[in-house]
């Protein structure tokens, strides 16, 4: 499929729920993207990380889930936030145990020969008791060079710190990159800069919930990350991506990939309004919008959720 000015689709892209999804591109074109677990209700119980699939971009299907059974290293949590990437030539699926709240969260990591799994859980990366670092949850690998690395963190700072070369492990110091407004880290690199994308606000609130995504710019990957203006994301909130409308509610948790003309699109998730609830539970659907650029920044145009978006080039 090729994009043209007179064609478009319509958000959200999945439904009735897909929240803090992540998506890889394989190399025969197709997308996948995971989210974290959740009862969709419809008589097949919880989905333990949902994975979906799509190879225009536009239509998904549901194609399984990640995990069989859940992971064994945490005696309870629910399995939150993962993040996929292709790594030594493996799918790696770092994921989050913890409950509303709770008091010693973890990230794991899973691994899978194929996007589809089975995903063979690989055991605790860290909890919060070990790394020292409140809130550990939301996990997103990024590989600088050669080296790996693993950012995190939920409204108490978000962390950075280098893996093992396996990924299997922690080689380092942590480090902050961000400060107390943010979670959900995504990192992009663009033309020899690096840009955090973060998710800050309230997030499951259903029409009460101000989550919206911001996006800081350094020269290095460990920071320091500013507005452009100056302003440090460790004490400021970066510029705006996307934020809500009437229509469309709390956008965030993001990741973004790249279509076959270069141009980047995000990925994320929303409530929309009137629809916002499904079988009585809190419904936050798949949304997607082409990034933009303007003063070496990235965002949604007009910086808000559209309901009709133009088709990527997918070829």
């Amino acid at each position: 499929m090729k994009s043209s000015s007179t064609e478009t689709f319509e958000n959200p892209v999945f439904e009735p729920i897909f929240a803090d999804p992540t998506a890889v591109r394989t190399d025969d074109g197709t997308y996948y993207a995971y989210a974290t677990e959740d009862d969709w209700h419809d008589g097949n119980g919880t989905q333990l990380v949902p994975i979906v699939k799509s190879t225009d971009f536009v239509n998904w299907e549901c194609v399984g889930e990640a995990f069989e059974k859940r992971p064994e290293w945490k005696e309870y949590g629910n399995i939150w936030a993962p993040d996929i990437s292709k790594y030594r030539g493996t799918y790696y699926l770092y994921y989050s145990v913890s409950t509303w709240g709770g008091s010693n969260p973890g990230i794991g990591l899973a691994t899978a020969d194929s996007p589809e799994g089975p995903f063979e859980d690989r055991g605790k990366l860290f909890t919060l008791d070990e790394i020292g670092v409140e809130n550990s949850i939301d996990p997103f690998f990024y590989r600088d060079g050669d080296t790996p690395y693993l950012f995190w963190g939920s409204f108490h700072g978000i962390y950075g710190v280098e893996l093992t070369e396996a990924g299997f492990d922690v080689a380092g110091e942590p480090f902050q990159i961000a400060g107390d407004a943010f979670e959900a880290a995504h990192i992009l690199r663009r033309d020899g800069a690096y840009y955090f994308f973060g998710s800050s606000g309230s997030c499951c609130e259903g029409m009460e919930s101000t989550y919206r995504i911001t996006v800081g710019r350094a020269d290095s990957l460990n920071g320091p990350y500013t507005d452009g203006e100056g302003n440090h994301l460790l004490n400021q909130q970066g510029r705006l991506v996307v934020g809500g409308t009437e229509q469309f509610v709390a956008p965030g948790h993001n990741t973004v990939v790249t279509d076959d003309t270069g141009d980047d699109w995000l990925l994320y998730h929303a409530y929309e309004d009137p629809n916002y609830y499904h079988e009585g539970i809190l419904r936050r659907a798949l949304m997607t919008d082409k990034l933009v650029w303007s003063d070496d920044f990235l965002h949604v145009s007009e910086r808000n959720p559209s309901k009709e978006v133009p088709v990527p080039t997918v070829e």
